[in-house]
């Protein structure tokens, strides 16, 4: 009798031991998370790098943080709690756009946040990419400025992220970042499916394998899932993953980026306002004025400036019709930009 109640005893409690030593994580988030099924991506290289991880998903395609707060299935995930990271990614456009990013994206993070962690677990920001060409993005009659490239798009991204995760003192995977550490090293590996926007197979790779560094934050080199690439370009991938994450990468702060652009005063202006920067570095800098179809309305300045903070005033050019406009500071490998508001 003693042995039957052991043994009941065992079967209760070795389900709950072997579930302990198991890492839960729930992705929340659209089509970039769900095309080529990034969850199952993840689980698939933890579990051939010996980590047994349980994975859910709530993506339904072009979902927005907002969206999903008031979505049954999200939340009815999210109250399963103990979850030991709830992965959170917005929209695509939203976080580069200041409308949607100030008054969706922010707000209905912080109410994420808070959600998650009501339920005993924690919250992971999923930094996504840009567009492959950058370009300006728009939702509804709400406009981002022009980005010029990949890299542009991608600065503005990470700072949007960034930005809310530091806030609420949240973990961020930042793959888009990872992303650019690729094309930087290896362009000729595509990262962007056709539609230069949704991930190609590596691009998803790429990403599940900085979930993995960063969760376990162990290297995501040696696994022996390939997730349907040859093994060359997996293996490229988990070496550019795993360096980045586990090096100064994932700890690069904002202001190391060469320069900081504050806002202009003033703004609105009618004639003439004064562009405030500062410069960390010694380094040749760019500052231009685009219209809000990306159009180059003025170059204001092209030369090596010292480090510290300066101001150059502009004079709209009477010739310029009232509307929005962009300064860009642009240096090296990085780029700032502003919103202008002309009014005659």
């Amino acid at each position: 009798m003693k042995s039957r109640f052991t043994y009941i005893l065992l079967l209760m409690f070795v389900p709950a031991i072997l579930f302990a030593d198991t890492t839960r994580v729930l992705f929340i988030g659209n089509s970039y998370t769900y095309v080529n099924d990034l969850p199952l991506m993840f689980a698939n290289i933890s579990s051939s790098l010996g980590k047994a991880v349980y994975t859910e998903m709530s993506a339904p395609g072009g979902y927005s943080f907002e969206l999903h707060l008031a979505n049954s299935e999200t939340v009815q995930k999210i109250s399963k709690g103990n979850w030991n990271f709830v992965v959170l990614q917005e929209q695509s456009q939203m976080p580069v756009i200041d409308y949607f990013r100030n008054n969706s994206t922010y707000p209905s993070a912080r109410k994420l946040d808070s959600l998650i962690r009501s339920y005993n677990s924690n919250t992971m920001f999923f930094m996504t990419w840009g567009r492959r060409y950058g370009g300006i993005q728009c939702i509804d009659t709400s406009c981002s400025p022009p980005f010029i490239n990949y890299s542009h798009m991608q600065d503005s991204l990470s700072a949007a992220y960034l930005r809310i995760a530091n806030e609420l003192g949240d973990a961020v995977c930042r793959a888009g970042n990872v992303w650019r550490q690729s094309v930087n090293t290896d362009s000729t590996v595509v990262l962007w499916d056709s539609d230069l926007s949704h991930p190609s197979l590596a691009g998803t790779y790429l990403t599940a394998c900085a979930f993995y560094s960063r969760i376990f934050n162990s290297s995501c080199t040696g696994a022996s899932y390939y997730g349907g690439l040859p093994p060359s370009t997996a293996q490229y991938l988990q070496t550019i993953a795993s360096n980045y994450i586990l090096s100064a990468g994932e700890n690069r702060k904002e202001q190391e980026t060469g320069f900081t652009l504050y806002e202009n005063y003033p703004n609105p202006f009618n004639g003439m306002t004064v562009i405030n920067f500062e410069v960390n570095i010694r380094t040749n800098v760019e500052i231009s004025i685009y219209n809000s179809e990306g159009r180059l309305a003025e170059k204001l300045y092209s030369g090596m400036m010292n480090p510290g903070k300066h101001k150059i005033p502009w004079k709209a050019n009477s010739k310029l019709s009232s509307g929005i406009y962009y300064i860009m500071l642009s240096g090296g490998n990085h780029i700032k930009t502003g919103k202008l508001v002309y009014l005659k």
